[in-house]
């Protein structure tokens, strides 16, 4: 009997899993090529996101798991910008920045791919993705303040690298 309770829980949880997959994977993927500004790189990062997400199932709040998921995700990419630096492909310049205000998408991504990765993070959450303070605070694990001040002082290094 407990063999049996044991395979239904799996399969419950697995199934669980697999609906997260399908509501968040696309934006997961969106903010890792965001982050990593390379499609092979943002391929890995979300690989990697959610084979974490899999191995801590379930999430430590269960109403919180799109919160979850992109703190895994900055997470890996903070880890793996520590091993190296990221560029964006020439390919992919389009998906990771959009163009605006008569500043070439090279320029915008080039000075996002210059900063800090806990900045880059901070930044890209909430100026490319729209994402309230709250959310990136939950998403860095700080506070709402320490979100704002990580968003200006990114904004104002991506103003300077870009005028």
């Amino acid at each position: 009997m407990d063999a049996v309770r044991s395979s239904a829980v799996r399969e419950a949880a697995a199934r669980t899993f697999g609906e997260l997959l399908e509501r968040h994977e696309r934006e997961i993927f969106a903010y890792a090529l965001r982050l990593t500004g390379a499609r092979a790189d943002a391929e890995d990062l979300y690989q990697e996101t959610f084979l974490a997400a899999f191995r801590a199932w379930p999430p430590p709040r269960r109403d919180h798991e799109r919160a979850w998921l992109y703190r895994i995700a900055t997470n890996k990419a903070i880890d793996a910008a520590r091993r190296r630096p990221a560029l964006v492909s020439v390919e992919d310049l389009s998906l990771a920045a959009p163009e605006r205000d008569g500043v070439t998408v090279l320029d915008l991504a080039n000075a996002i791919r210059l900063l800090p990765a806990g900045q880059r993070a901070a930044f890209v959450l909430h100026a490319v993705e729209g994402r309230p303070y709250r959310e990136v605070a939950a998403v860095l694990d700080c506070t709402e303040e320490a979100a704002r001040t990580r968003v200006s002082d990114a904004t104002k290094k991506v103003r300077r690298q870009i005028e």
